[in-house]
């Protein structure tokens, strides 16, 4: 823009702005969260105003922040993230475009298989031994049930998340989980590691404005 933008115009901006300010690699645990958190950094910062004479050194120090903080916040997001949804497993690739955004496609799937078997064996023929009744030969009576139990979501997307709310709805369909006191325990989380990050990047911008 060559103009500042009201208000009705600002997530827009955001948006446009993500990929010029974070033209940089920092860990994220999940790909689809990227968006979210740059935009709420964004958004805190908005009407701030930068500590450092050029964008170039405001930039480095930024870079070096997230490289330095992320790890130890990624461990916390993915904590919450199996205790909210043990099945969900992440396997991530990265397409990058220099003639456009970075375009994140996640192939994401969650597997839980479980077998549970009862026998119920029985030989009253003196010729059989143990091994016979585990052969499941020279039986009298034989019993076997087997149950079975497999559940397999998986989803290929290139959906653009920018909040928290389209994140949990995300994790949620993975594993079917709808409880609302869950749900809210879980968001509540996530809001307050972000603030924390948020709160880390206090020191590249000017306390007064």
């Amino acid at each position: 823009y060559s103009e500042s933008v009201g208000y009705a115009n600002i997530n827009e901006t955001i948006q446009l702005s993500i990929p010029k300010v974070f033209d940089f690699d920092f860990p994220i645990f999940d790909e689809n969260y990227r968006n979210v958190l740059c935009t709420k950094i964004l958004k805190h910062y908005y009407t701030r105003e930068i500590c450092e004479e050029t964008v170039g050194l405001w930039k480095l120090r930024l870079d070096a922040k997230l490289n330095e903080i992320m790890p130890y916040y990624n461990q916390m997001y993915k904590s919450e993230l199996l205790e909210f949804n043990p099945l969900y497993n992440m396997d991530i690739e990265t397409t990058r475009n220099s003639a456009k955004n970075e375009e994140f496609i996640r192939n994401t799937s969650a597997e839980n298989s479980g077998s549970n078997i009862s026998r119920d064996l029985y030989s009253d023929t003196p010729q059989g031994s143990l091994q016979n009744i585990e052969n499941e030969t020279y039986l009298t009576n034989a019993r076997k049930t087997t149950d079975e139990a497999t559940s397999n979501t998986s989803f290929n997307e290139n959906t653009q998340l920018n909040n928290t709310d389209q994140y949990i709805d995300k994790v949620k369909g993975l594993s079917g989980q709808s409880y609302s006191k869950m749900i809210d325990e879980f968001r509540e989380t996530f809001l307050n590691i972000d603030v924390m990050i948020i709160d880390e990047l206090a020191d590249l911008f000017f306390g007064l404005w």
